[in-house]
């Protein structure tokens, strides 16, 4: 019998770089042929759903760069459009998805994208509403709530988004030990019974991750610090993805991890500002250059090359002292040299010093006006 895999798929390890939901739902090659059929039983011994697992558990996943460009963009959409984000760590271990059919049983919610641990945002509004209406305090009214988050009739003002990881995560393997399976009227469950040890993925505590929320509509600035509490009381409280009635999926503020996506995102934007500037300055450069006649144009690029610390006259002075320009286009540089140092108010055709000759400026203007001459 064929092993139940694509074609071609014989890969023992995962690529660092590769998507590692698929590699975890798409290429399981632990089975074994029991009674003519595929299968991944084991034993105490062996055990080749946790073996699958494992192959996830060594290092991280996620690749940083994309998971890095993805919380600027999405901090960025927040802030334009009104909305409250924040970074969260695990305090617990955290999974979800676990409902999704996979060979070990057990199935994952993976970025479709990213190959990361996520938290789909229908699932934080449900998480966020059900505190709202039975923990809160003080209790809202239902009125709020519909208002903020909707009812059946009608959609409500704030849309949650996913939450996803800051960086690349580590996953754990966990185990759920149920001692009752399998019983019906005629065998009911005992102490007797040997319980079924089942292996699942979960993301390991201490996992950042950015929720965020946004106005769908218009709402108020104390609208927004409601639901921001909600949530963070809710997450805390409650907690997010699956099994939080034992424990999992606890998350605490990371407030100085939320300062530094902020900076890093004023950073972003600040070097793409600047990089923009850069780009029309280049642009209107060479706009401008086209429009200046040869002479001009020479004079541009060669500043461009000079130590800037210079005055540009004093420079391009030197450059016709060494004969770079003569006939017609000397009497140019000359009259730009004149229409420069008059900006700069260094343009002198009389002295008052006791003597001229050490007076730089106009001994520099006469020097500029016998070019003017033609000399």
């Amino acid at each position: 019998m064929r092993l139940p895999l694509y074609r071609g798929a014989t890969a023992r390890r995962r690529d660092a770089g590769g998507h590692a939901g698929l590699w975890f739902d798409k290429f399981c090659d632990r089975w074994r042929i029991e009674q003519s059929t595929w299968t991944l039983k084991g034993d105490d011994r062996n055990n080749p759903k946790l073996a699958w697992i494992n192959t996830l558990t060594s290092g991280t996943v996620g690749e940083e760069s994309q998971i890095r460009e993805a919380e600027l963009r999405l901090a960025a959409l927040l802030e334009k459009r009104g909305g409250r984000w924040e970074v969260f760590t695990t305090a617990s271990r955290f999974v979800t998805g676990l409902g999704r059919s996979h060979p070990v049983e057990n199935g994952f919610a993976w970025h479709p994208t990213l190959g990361t641990r996520y938290l789909p945002g229908s699932s934080i509004k449900g998480l966020v509403r059900a505190w709202a209406e039975r923990v809160a305090d003080p209790k809202p009214d239902g009125q709020t709530v519909d208002f903020l988050l909707g009812s059946p009739r009608k959609a409500g003002r704030i849309c949650f988004l996913d939450a996803v990881p800051v960086e690349p995560e580590r996953l754990e393997a966990d185990v759920m030990t149920p001692h009752y399976a399998g019983w019906d009227a005629d065998h009911p469950p005992g102490d007797w019974r040997s319980p079924t040890p089942i292996p699942f993925l979960v993301t390991a505590a201490m996992t950042l991750f950015l929720f965020g929320f946004l106005p769908g509509r218009p709402v108020s600035a104390a609208d927004l610090n409601v639901v921001r509490d909600w949530l963070r009381s809710a997450l805390a409280g409650a907690g997010g993805g699956a099994k939080t009635a034992v424990g999992y999926g606890r998350f605490e503020t990371a407030n100085g991890r939320t300062e530094d996506l902020r900076k890093r995102r004023c950073d972003r934007d600040r070097a793409r500002d600047e990089r923009i500037r850069a780009e029309r300055a280049a642009v209107e450069r060479v706009a401008r250059l086209a429009a200046l006649s040869p002479v001009e144009r020479e004079i541009e690029e060669l500043l461009d090359r000079q130590d800037r610390n210079a005055a540009e006259f004093i420079v391009i002075i030197q450059e016709v002292r060494s004969g770079r320009w003569d006939g017609n286009a000397k009497i140019e540089v000359a009259a730009w040299l004149q229409d420069r140092m008059q900006r700069e108010r260094r343009w002198k055709e009389q002295s008052g010093a006791k003597n001229p000759a050490k007076d730089r400026d106009f001994q520099r203007t006469m020097l500029v006006k016998r070019w003017l001459g033609g000399e």
